[in-house]
Protein backbone atom coordinates (compact mmCIF):
# COMPACT_ATOMS: atom_id res chain seq x y z
CA UNK A 1 0.00 0.00 0.00
CA UNK A 2 1.07 3.18 -0.95
CA UNK A 3 2.31 5.39 1.80
CA UNK A 4 -0.44 8.03 1.85
CA UNK A 5 -3.27 5.47 1.90
CA UNK A 6 -1.64 3.76 4.78
CA UNK A 7 -1.57 6.98 6.27
CA UNK A 8 -5.06 7.60 5.50
CA UNK A 9 -6.45 4.32 7.11
CA UNK A 10 -5.02 5.90 10.13
CA UNK A 11 -6.46 9.13 9.76
CA UNK A 12 -10.43 8.44 8.83
CA UNK A 13 -9.83 5.26 11.61
CA UNK A 14 -9.28 8.19 14.25
CA UNK A 15 -12.28 10.09 12.89
CA UNK A 16 -14.77 7.13 13.27
CA UNK A 17 -13.26 6.59 16.72
CA UNK A 18 -13.93 10.24 17.37
CA UNK A 19 -17.28 9.84 16.53
CA UNK A 20 -17.87 7.67 19.42
CA UNK A 21 -20.32 8.79 22.66
CA UNK A 22 -19.73 7.30 25.91
CA UNK A 23 -23.36 5.32 25.71
CA UNK A 24 -21.24 3.48 22.90
CA UNK A 25 -22.32 4.68 19.31
CA UNK A 26 -21.53 6.97 17.58
CA UNK A 27 -22.61 10.03 16.24
CA UNK A 28 -22.74 11.17 12.45
CA UNK A 29 -19.51 13.63 12.46
CA UNK A 30 -17.51 14.43 15.19
CA UNK A 31 -19.23 17.90 15.11
CA UNK A 32 -22.77 16.53 14.60
CA UNK A 33 -25.35 15.89 17.00
CA UNK A 34 -26.87 13.58 14.93
CA UNK A 35 -27.06 9.75 15.71
CA UNK A 36 -28.03 7.59 12.76
CA UNK A 37 -28.35 3.52 13.57
CA UNK A 38 -28.59 2.27 9.99
CA UNK A 39 -25.67 4.86 8.64
CA UNK A 40 -23.63 3.20 11.82
CA UNK A 41 -24.10 -0.14 11.35
CA UNK A 42 -22.63 0.56 7.69
CA UNK A 43 -19.77 3.10 8.83
CA UNK A 44 -18.44 1.00 12.10
CA UNK A 45 -17.79 -2.33 9.88
CA UNK A 46 -14.40 -1.26 8.73
CA UNK A 47 -13.30 -0.55 12.12
CA UNK A 48 -13.58 -4.81 12.46
CA UNK A 49 -11.14 -4.81 9.91
CA UNK A 50 -8.80 -2.01 12.05
CA UNK A 51 -8.85 -4.34 15.21
CA UNK A 52 -11.39 -1.94 17.01
CA UNK A 53 -13.62 -4.89 17.85
CA UNK A 54 -14.35 -3.33 21.35
CA UNK A 55 -15.31 0.25 19.54
CA UNK A 56 -18.06 -1.75 17.38
CA UNK A 57 -19.08 -3.77 20.51
CA UNK A 58 -19.82 -0.55 22.11
CA UNK A 59 -22.29 0.37 19.23
CA UNK A 60 -23.84 -3.38 18.86
CA UNK A 61 -24.92 -3.09 22.67
CA UNK A 62 -26.13 0.10 21.90
CA UNK A 63 -28.66 -0.44 19.59
CA UNK A 64 -30.23 -3.52 21.41
CA UNK A 65 -30.59 -1.64 24.18
CA UNK A 66 -32.75 1.36 22.36
CA UNK A 67 -35.44 -0.34 20.41
CA UNK A 68 -39.04 1.09 20.79
CA UNK A 69 -41.87 0.04 21.63
CA UNK A 70 -42.69 -1.61 18.48
CA UNK A 71 -39.39 -3.33 18.31
CA UNK A 72 -37.80 -1.07 15.78
CA UNK A 73 -34.98 1.80 16.29
CA UNK A 74 -35.26 5.77 16.16
CA UNK A 75 -32.49 8.37 14.78
CA UNK A 76 -31.13 10.24 18.21
CA UNK A 77 -30.18 13.79 18.36
CA UNK A 78 -27.43 14.97 21.16
CA UNK A 79 -28.70 17.75 23.40
CA UNK A 80 -25.82 18.87 25.76
CA UNK A 81 -24.67 15.48 25.87
CA UNK A 82 -28.02 13.87 26.22
CA UNK A 83 -28.91 11.72 23.72
CA UNK A 84 -32.86 11.79 23.02
CA UNK A 85 -34.78 10.18 20.29
CA UNK A 86 -35.88 11.59 17.82
CA UNK A 87 -39.30 9.48 17.71
CA UNK A 88 -38.46 8.87 13.92
CA UNK A 89 -36.30 6.83 12.09
CA UNK A 90 -35.83 7.27 7.74
CA UNK A 91 -36.02 3.19 7.43
CA UNK A 92 -37.28 0.07 9.87
CA UNK A 93 -35.96 -2.21 6.88
CA UNK A 94 -32.64 -1.38 6.36
CA UNK A 95 -31.81 -0.36 10.25
CA UNK A 96 -31.92 -3.66 11.52
CA UNK A 97 -30.63 -6.03 8.50
CA UNK A 98 -27.44 -4.13 8.30
CA UNK A 99 -27.52 -4.54 11.87
CA UNK A 100 -27.40 -8.32 11.81
CA UNK A 101 -24.76 -7.47 8.85
CA UNK A 102 -22.60 -5.62 11.25
CA UNK A 103 -22.80 -8.00 14.01
CA UNK A 104 -21.85 -11.17 11.53
CA UNK A 105 -18.55 -9.62 10.56
CA UNK A 106 -18.01 -8.80 14.01
CA UNK A 107 -18.70 -12.28 15.65
CA UNK A 108 -16.63 -13.64 12.50
CA UNK A 109 -13.86 -11.49 13.69
CA UNK A 110 -14.04 -12.27 17.80
CA UNK A 111 -16.06 -15.71 17.81
CA UNK A 112 -17.91 -14.37 20.46
CA UNK A 113 -20.81 -17.01 20.79
CA UNK A 114 -21.73 -16.18 24.22
CA UNK A 115 -22.66 -12.82 23.03
CA UNK A 116 -25.07 -14.19 20.63
CA UNK A 117 -26.60 -16.34 23.20
CA UNK A 118 -26.74 -13.80 25.92
CA UNK A 119 -28.61 -11.75 23.47
CA UNK A 120 -30.72 -14.44 21.46
CA UNK A 121 -33.78 -13.39 22.22
CA UNK A 122 -33.53 -10.14 21.14
CA UNK A 123 -32.03 -11.11 17.84
CA UNK A 124 -35.36 -13.13 17.47
CA UNK A 125 -37.24 -9.95 18.17
CA UNK A 126 -35.09 -8.09 15.55
CA UNK A 127 -36.21 -10.59 12.87
CA UNK A 128 -39.57 -10.81 13.48
CA UNK A 129 -39.91 -7.06 13.09
CA UNK A 130 -38.55 -7.71 9.91
CA UNK A 131 -40.62 -10.48 9.03
CA UNK A 132 -43.62 -7.44 9.98
CA UNK A 133 -42.42 -5.60 6.95
CA UNK A 134 -42.16 -8.64 4.61
CA UNK A 135 -44.82 -8.99 1.72
CA UNK A 136 -45.80 -11.82 -0.63
CA UNK A 137 -44.10 -10.88 -3.11
CA UNK A 138 -40.63 -10.80 -0.63
CA UNK A 139 -40.03 -7.85 -0.37
CA UNK A 140 -40.23 -5.11 2.56
CA UNK A 141 -41.43 -2.11 3.00
CA UNK A 142 -39.53 0.44 4.30
CA UNK A 143 -41.70 0.94 7.43
CA UNK A 144 -45.07 -0.03 8.70
CA UNK A 145 -46.24 3.79 8.42
CA UNK A 146 -44.48 4.16 5.38
CA UNK A 147 -45.74 1.31 2.50
CA UNK A 148 -43.16 1.71 -0.24
CA UNK A 149 -40.44 -1.26 -1.25
CA UNK A 150 -37.47 0.37 -1.89
CA UNK A 151 -35.02 -1.25 -4.26
CA UNK A 152 -31.77 0.10 -2.17
CA UNK A 153 -33.62 -1.35 1.30
CA UNK A 154 -34.31 -4.81 -0.09
CA UNK A 155 -31.08 -5.35 -1.07
CA UNK A 156 -29.77 -4.71 2.45
CA UNK A 157 -32.70 -6.80 3.32
CA UNK A 158 -31.64 -9.87 1.24
CA UNK A 159 -27.76 -9.35 2.69
CA UNK A 160 -28.94 -9.01 6.02
CA UNK A 161 -31.48 -11.84 6.43
CA UNK A 162 -28.60 -14.05 5.17
CA UNK A 163 -26.36 -13.13 7.52
CA UNK A 164 -29.11 -13.40 10.17
CA UNK A 165 -29.45 -16.76 9.57
CA UNK A 166 -25.65 -17.15 9.50
CA UNK A 167 -25.53 -16.06 13.22
CA UNK A 168 -28.95 -18.09 14.90
CA UNK A 169 -27.17 -21.21 13.04
CA UNK A 170 -24.10 -20.25 15.51
CA UNK A 171 -26.06 -21.00 18.24
CA UNK A 172 -28.11 -24.19 17.20
CA UNK A 173 -31.49 -21.82 16.71
CA UNK A 174 -32.29 -24.36 13.70
CA UNK A 175 -35.46 -22.56 13.19
CA UNK A 176 -34.50 -19.12 13.15
CA UNK A 177 -32.13 -19.75 10.87
CA UNK A 178 -33.93 -21.15 8.33
CA UNK A 179 -36.67 -18.66 8.28
CA UNK A 180 -34.02 -16.00 7.86
CA UNK A 181 -32.63 -18.37 5.14
CA UNK A 182 -35.99 -18.73 3.47
CA UNK A 183 -37.02 -14.87 3.77
CA UNK A 184 -33.85 -13.98 2.12
CA UNK A 185 -34.27 -15.85 -0.89
CA UNK A 186 -37.92 -14.90 -1.12
CA UNK A 187 -36.27 -11.04 -0.88
CA UNK A 188 -34.30 -11.73 -3.75
CA UNK A 189 -36.71 -12.95 -5.87
CA UNK A 190 -38.12 -10.15 -5.19
CA UNK A 191 -35.36 -7.87 -6.39
CA UNK A 192 -35.26 -9.91 -9.70
CA UNK A 193 -39.03 -9.30 -10.19
CA UNK A 194 -38.22 -5.07 -9.77
CA UNK A 195 -35.89 -5.47 -13.18
CA UNK A 196 -37.09 -4.67 -16.62
CA UNK A 197 -35.56 -6.41 -19.44
CA UNK A 198 -37.14 -3.49 -21.68
CA UNK A 199 -36.12 -0.52 -19.58
CA UNK A 200 -32.76 -2.07 -18.87
CA UNK A 201 -32.85 -1.00 -15.36
CA UNK A 202 -34.55 -2.01 -12.03
CA UNK A 203 -38.04 -0.66 -10.19
CA UNK A 204 -36.43 2.02 -7.72
CA UNK A 205 -39.14 1.43 -5.29
CA UNK A 206 -42.47 -0.29 -6.29
CA UNK A 207 -42.85 0.36 -10.30
CA UNK A 208 -41.08 3.74 -10.60
CA UNK A 209 -38.15 3.26 -12.88
CA UNK A 210 -34.94 5.66 -12.77
CA UNK A 211 -34.45 8.66 -15.01
CA UNK A 212 -30.84 8.28 -15.95
CA UNK A 213 -30.20 12.32 -15.44
CA UNK A 214 -30.82 12.47 -11.79
CA UNK A 215 -27.75 10.91 -9.59
CA UNK A 216 -30.13 10.14 -6.55
CA UNK A 217 -32.04 7.87 -5.90
CA UNK A 218 -32.12 7.20 -9.15
CA UNK A 219 -28.88 6.43 -10.89
CA UNK A 220 -27.53 5.27 -7.55
CA UNK A 221 -30.33 2.64 -6.91
CA UNK A 222 -28.81 0.83 -9.66
CA UNK A 223 -25.54 0.42 -8.06
CA UNK A 224 -27.38 -1.35 -5.38
CA UNK A 225 -27.80 -4.83 -7.27
CA UNK A 226 -23.94 -4.35 -7.75
CA UNK A 227 -22.91 -3.83 -4.52
CA UNK A 228 -24.95 -6.60 -2.81
CA UNK A 229 -24.33 -9.34 -5.16
CA UNK A 230 -27.92 -9.36 -5.87
CA UNK A 231 -27.62 -9.68 -10.06
CA UNK A 232 -25.85 -11.68 -12.37
CA UNK A 233 -22.26 -10.16 -14.20
CA UNK A 234 -24.15 -9.60 -17.56
CA UNK A 235 -26.74 -7.02 -15.81
CA UNK A 236 -24.13 -5.70 -13.82
CA UNK A 237 -22.16 -5.18 -16.95
CA UNK A 238 -25.18 -3.28 -18.48
CA UNK A 239 -25.83 -1.18 -15.38
CA UNK A 240 -22.66 -0.37 -14.95
CA UNK A 241 -22.07 0.87 -18.09
CA UNK A 242 -25.20 2.94 -18.23
CA UNK A 243 -24.35 4.57 -14.42
CA UNK A 244 -20.60 5.39 -15.94
CA UNK A 245 -22.59 6.45 -19.48
CA UNK A 246 -24.82 9.12 -17.36
CA UNK A 247 -22.51 10.59 -14.84
CA UNK A 248 -19.05 9.61 -16.09
CA UNK A 249 -17.55 11.77 -13.76
CA UNK A 250 -18.52 10.43 -10.63
CA UNK A 251 -15.47 9.31 -9.38
CA UNK A 252 -14.60 12.97 -9.07
CA UNK A 253 -18.27 13.74 -7.61
CA UNK A 254 -19.32 15.60 -10.42
CA UNK A 255 -23.01 14.38 -9.51
CA UNK A 256 -24.68 17.56 -8.54
CA UNK A 257 -24.69 15.85 -4.93
CA UNK A 258 -22.18 17.61 -1.89
CA UNK A 259 -22.07 14.09 -0.63
CA UNK A 260 -19.83 11.74 -1.36
CA UNK A 261 -21.37 8.49 -2.20
CA UNK A 262 -18.81 6.57 -1.53
CA UNK A 263 -20.93 3.34 -2.06
CA UNK A 264 -20.12 3.79 -5.70
CA UNK A 265 -16.50 3.61 -5.51
CA UNK A 266 -17.19 0.28 -4.05
CA UNK A 267 -19.90 -0.40 -6.85
CA UNK A 268 -16.40 0.31 -9.46
CA UNK A 269 -14.21 -1.94 -7.77
CA UNK A 270 -16.87 -4.94 -7.88
CA UNK A 271 -16.96 -4.25 -11.22
CA UNK A 272 -13.22 -4.02 -11.89
CA UNK A 273 -13.02 -0.09 -12.74
CA UNK A 274 -9.36 0.56 -10.55
CA UNK A 275 -9.26 3.38 -12.10
CA UNK A 276 -12.33 5.05 -10.80
CA UNK A 277 -11.53 3.87 -7.54
CA UNK A 278 -8.06 5.13 -7.38
CA UNK A 279 -9.67 8.67 -8.74
CA UNK A 280 -12.15 8.21 -6.00
CA UNK A 281 -10.09 8.16 -3.07
CA UNK A 282 -7.73 10.97 -4.21
CA UNK A 283 -10.28 13.13 -4.77
CA UNK A 284 -12.25 12.34 -1.78
CA UNK A 285 -8.86 12.76 0.43
CA UNK A 286 -8.57 16.42 -1.24
CA UNK A 287 -12.42 17.40 -1.45
CA UNK A 288 -13.78 16.02 2.00
CA UNK A 289 -11.27 14.93 4.38
CA UNK A 290 -8.70 18.15 4.01
CA UNK A 291 -11.16 20.11 1.47
CA UNK A 292 -14.13 22.76 1.88
CA UNK A 293 -16.42 19.93 1.52
CA UNK A 294 -15.77 18.40 4.98
CA UNK A 295 -18.93 18.75 6.49
CA UNK A 296 -20.17 16.51 4.19
CA UNK A 297 -18.35 14.15 5.30
CA UNK A 298 -19.82 11.57 7.98
CA UNK A 299 -19.09 8.05 9.27
CA UNK A 300 -20.69 5.78 6.65
CA UNK A 301 -18.31 7.58 3.59
CA UNK A 302 -15.49 6.94 5.76
CA UNK A 303 -16.48 3.35 6.59
CA UNK A 304 -16.29 3.10 2.94
CA UNK A 305 -13.33 4.83 2.05
CA UNK A 306 -11.49 2.92 4.09
CA UNK A 307 -12.77 -0.64 3.10
CA UNK A 308 -11.58 0.64 -0.37
CA UNK A 309 -8.02 1.50 0.37
CA UNK A 310 -7.61 -1.75 2.57
CA UNK A 311 -8.83 -3.54 -0.38
CA UNK A 312 -6.97 -1.49 -3.18
CA UNK A 313 -4.13 -2.80 -1.71
CA UNK A 314 -5.19 -6.22 -1.68
CA UNK A 315 -6.67 -6.02 -5.31
CA UNK A 316 -4.29 -8.68 -6.81
CA UNK A 317 -7.54 -10.77 -6.79
CA UNK A 318 -9.84 -9.52 -8.96
CA UNK A 319 -12.98 -8.15 -7.18
CA UNK A 320 -15.30 -8.36 -10.22
CA UNK A 321 -19.24 -8.79 -9.66
CA UNK A 322 -20.49 -12.63 -8.94
CA UNK A 323 -24.07 -14.29 -7.87
CA UNK A 324 -22.00 -15.32 -4.93
CA UNK A 325 -22.01 -13.55 -1.66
Amino acid sequence: MEKWMQEMVLNQTSFLLSCQLPSGTFRLGPQRDQINPYFTNLGVISLIRMKEVEAVRGHLDWYLQNLNANGYINDFRLEQGREIDTGTNDSEDSYHTTYFSLLAEWIRATGRIDWLHANHATLLSLLQAVARLQQKDGLTWAKHSYRVKYLMDNCEVAKGLADASYLFSLIGDVNAAEEAASRAKACELGISGMYSRIRKSYAMYDRTYPGWRKWYPDVTSQAFPIVYSMTDANTASLLYQRITDAFPHFDTFQTGDLYPWMTMGVCAQMMGDKTRVKTMLVTATDLYIHGPRYPYWLIQDAGRYIELLLDVDSSGSDKSCSTQR
